[in-house]
Parts: structure tokens; sequence; C-alpha cells
């Protein structure tokens, strides 16, 4: 299918307007009058906005992973040398719009040489008035048990006095190959749990004990976005990086909800990872309320 075929229709709702195509089962823009909150800034074009993460997020130590007796290897997906994000932003879905406000996608996967996993998922896209919900649901069609894991990968515009606010209890520090490294207090700098802007320098961190709610702040449109997350997705990553190296991208800071760390794999309690045996589901979803931050001055009467 060529990028002139591709299928992008647009859901609207109150002052919301999402474009959806079918590569990677990717949201094209989230516009909130006429204002791109999320941008096209990430997948393998660089032009999506927000992706799932299925069958597993985040990348995996040395492609491999050994899991009840049995070692499984994965090959690399991108020009990265670790396999990134599975492999769900990387397929065509099933495009299936029921009406304006509602979308739902689907994909089959098979297990392969480059991949343990098969497994169907199904994404909905779902529009009421000023609210966006994502909702992710992935089985596992393999004939043995494999970990699972889900999450969501949005790119929010990022603007100098953009604020950030949400709770965490831990914080992974960034190591070699991008892979977490050690678990510890998160720094001040880091420290979302009063409204800051996110600090213009490389971000890849993954925070544990994520409270379920971030808020996100743009006195400039005077928009909030209030994030919520189903229990599920306990691990927030925030990834940032100077905009000279956006490659020309939209300047994006990313707050990604995930069920489990990276490189969950290979931790010795799974890090959060799911274990469905065949047949077995695991389901998630997260919303995105927008509002005005200011509100109407108040009449004023002789």
């Amino acid at each position: 299918m060529t990028g002139a075929d591709r299928t992008e229709p647009a859901l609207t709702s109150g002052d919301l307007k999402v474009a959806v195509e079918d590569r990677g089962g990717a949201l094209r823009f989230v516009e909130w009058r006429g204002i791109q909150v999320l941008v096209p800034a990430g997948g393998p074009k660089n032009e999506a906005a927000c992706f799932p993460l299925v069958p597993f997020g985040n990348r995996i130590s040395a492609n491999r992973f050994d899991f009840r007796g049995r070692s499984h290897s994965l090959a690399p997906n991108t020009v990265d040398p670790l396999v990134l994000h599975g492999d769900g932003w990387l397929m065509d879905w099933e495009l299936e719009q029921a009406k304006d406000t509602d979308i739902e996608l689907r994909l089959s996967r098979a297990a392969s040489e480059s991949s343990p996993y098969a497994y169907d998922a199904v994404q909905r896209v779902s529009l009421e008035e000023d609210c966006l919900s994502l909702a992710l649901d992935v089985t596992n069609r393999g004939d043995t048990a494999l970990p699972f894991g889900i999450g969501f990968h949005p790119f929010f515009r990022r603007t100098a006095d953009m604020t950030v606010q949400m709770h965490a209890l831990a914080m992974w520090s960034e190591g070699k190959g991008h892979l977490p490294e050690t678990c510890g207090k998160v720094p001040i700098d880091l420290d979302f749990s009063d409204p800051r802007p996110v600090p213009l320098r490389w971000i890849n961190n993954a925070f544990e004990g994520f409270g379920g709610e971030a808020r996100l702040h743009w006195p400039d449109i005077d928009l909030e976005v209030t994030l919520r997350c189903d229990p599920v997705f306990d691990v927030m990553m925030i990834h940032a990086a100077p905009e000279e190296a956006n490659a020309g991208v939209p300047d994006f800071v990313c707050l990604e909800p995930m069920s489990h760390l990276p490189n969950a794999h290979n931790m010795p309690d799974l890090g959060g990872l799911s274990i469905l045996e065949p047949g077995d589901n695991l389901t998630g979803t997260i919303t995105f309320t927008f509002r005005k931050s200011r509100k109407p001055a108040e009449e004023t009467h002789d």
C-alpha cells in the first residue's frame, strides 16, 4: 500500500479532531480548536502523534529473554540495535469505523523468526465532547505462555512554558543502550509532584508507582489536558530531546503510560509484564480530557 492509498479517517467531537491511520494503528494528529496538541513526531517516518505499544514497550537487552526454561530471541526492527516497542507500531492495522466519533483497529500477528509472539490486538479510539479515549486489548494466540505488556506512546506539543504534573514513587536512571540501570529517588528537576516545566535536555526515564493521572498545561493556548490511566499502567516513561536533535519534527515531550518497565523481560519479577497463557488477554484504557485553563472573568454588577 502506498502513502497515497493509506486510510486516514478523521474523528470529530466538540473542539476535538483526531486523524487515525492504519500504519501502526497510529493517531496522525490530535487537534483542539485547530491546534495540534499531539503532534506527528514519532513512528517509522516521524508521522505519528501517538501509537500503541504491543505486545510490549521499549527495549529488551541483547534482544533475548528466558522464560519457563526456554530462551527466546527477537530481531532488531529499526536502526536501533535493540528491538523496540514490539511490532504493532510497524504493522498495518485493519480499520473499522462505526461512526464519526469511534473507530476500531485490529491486528493479528503470527510468531516468526523475528519474534516469538503470536497475538491478536484491538485498539478502540473514541471521542466524547472534549475527551479522547484509547483502549488497547491483546490476546495471546500462541501455543505457549509468554510475558506480555501494553502501553501508549503519545507525542505532546512542547513549548517553553508548558508544565507537567504527576506523582511517582521512584525513577530508573538510563544506562547503556537506553536501558534502565538503577532505581532510586526522583531527582528534583524531574519531580512533577507540583506543576513544573520539562527540563530542556535529553530525558529517557521510567517512573515507577505512577499515580494514574498526569496534567499538562499550555499557558500560551489556555489549555489543560488531564491524562487518566487504568491501574494496569503503573509505569510512566518520559522522553524528551533537545529541539536541535529532533531532526526537523515538531518539538515534543512524550508521556508514555506502560504496564511494565523497559527490559522487564530480563528482570527477576518480570517488571510488571503479565503472563498470558494461550487465549488469555490483557487490556487497558487511557483518556485525555481537554479544557480551557482560564475561567471566564466573573461578571460585575453595579
